[in-house]
């Protein structure tokens, strides 16, 4: 099953895992906004986007990327990802509730689907990159 999962596209495969992470946030906030009103949209975001950080990491890591090396490190680096895309997340919600009067709802699914491609983007070339070895490096990983 496992030689399945990874036969298939990166993209398809972080599209797929995206899309479930996505509809989980907007789940949670969904919810969190049903439990302790909508009004209160830019809290319930925040909270969201750090309760759903964990399962995304995991998942891109490990089901999309194939990443190796220090976990921690690799997480650092996708809360700064997260961060930025929080901050755009902001701004859009920002724009469509209070400019053009658009449900927090509907503004989080449009603003989910624009960072999609994003972060696809700044995982793959900056939280997961893999840097090739120097060939320097490579002539002391024979004496290894």
């Amino acid at each position: 099953m496992t030689k399945l999962w990874f036969n298939i596209d990166e993209r398809i495969r972080f599209a797929f895992l995206a899309s479930f992470n996505m509809a989980l946030l907007f789940l949670i906030f969904a919810m969190l906004c049903f439990f302790f009103s909508a009004q209160n949209y830019q809290i319930l975001l925040a909270f969201t986007w750090f309760v759903s950080s964990f399962i995304a990491f995991a998942s891109y890591k490990f089901l999309v990327f194939s990443a190796e090396g220090n976990h921690l490190h690799q997480y650092l680096k996708s809360l700064l990802i997260w961060i930025f895309s929080y901050l755009i997340n902001v701004i859009i919600l920002q724009y469509l509730i209070e400019t053009l009067a658009w449900s927090p709802y509907l503004s989080q699914a449009l603003a989910i689907s624009v960072l999609l491609i994003t972060n696809y983007l700044l995982f793959k070339h900056f939280a997961f990159h893999h840097h090739p070895k120097s060939l320097l490096a490579r002539v002391f990983d024979i004496f290894d």
